[in-house]
C-alpha cells in the first residue's frame, strides 16, 4: 500500500494512520505507539479496520462512515457513505435482509 494513500490524526510522536483498502473494502487505522502492546508486552501498536459488510466481523458503519469522511476531507482515496443499521449480532440477519432488499 502507497503510503499517498494513508491520511495521519494526531500528534506527530505517535499517529494513527488511516486509509482506505480498496481490495477489501475497508478502513483500516493503525498506530505503532510503543506503549500500546499485547498481554505479553509483544507487538507494539494498534490495528483496527472498520467494514461496511454486515456479514464481517469488523462491520462497523457509522465509523466507516466516520473515517471516509475523514479521508475525504485530507484529499485521500475513501468509498461512500453506507446506511448505518444496528451492529449486534443479534439484529445482524435483519440487517443483512434489508441491504439485500435496498440493493
Amino acid at each position: 500500500m502507497s503510503t499517498g494513500n494513508y491520511a495521519t490524526l494526531g500528534e506527530d510522536r505517535y499517529p494513527f494512520n488511516v486509509w482506505y483498502d480498496e481490495e477489501n473494502r475497508a478502513i483500516h487505522l493503525t498506530c505503532t505507539d510503543p506503549r500500546l502492546t499485547d498481554e505479553n508486552k509483544q507487538k507494539p501498536g494498534f490495528f483496527t479496520e472498520f467494514n461496511a459488510n454486515p456479514r464481517s466481523a469488523d462491520y462497523d458503519p457509522a465509523n466507516f462512515n466516520r473515517f471516509a469522511r475523514y479521508l475525504r476531507q485530507q484529499g485521500k482515496a475513501a468509498p461512500d457513505e453506507v446506511p448505518v443499521h444496528p451492529r449486534q449480532l443479534a439484529q445482524r440477519a435483519r440487517v443483512i435482509e434489508a441491504l439485500a432488499a435496498d440493493g
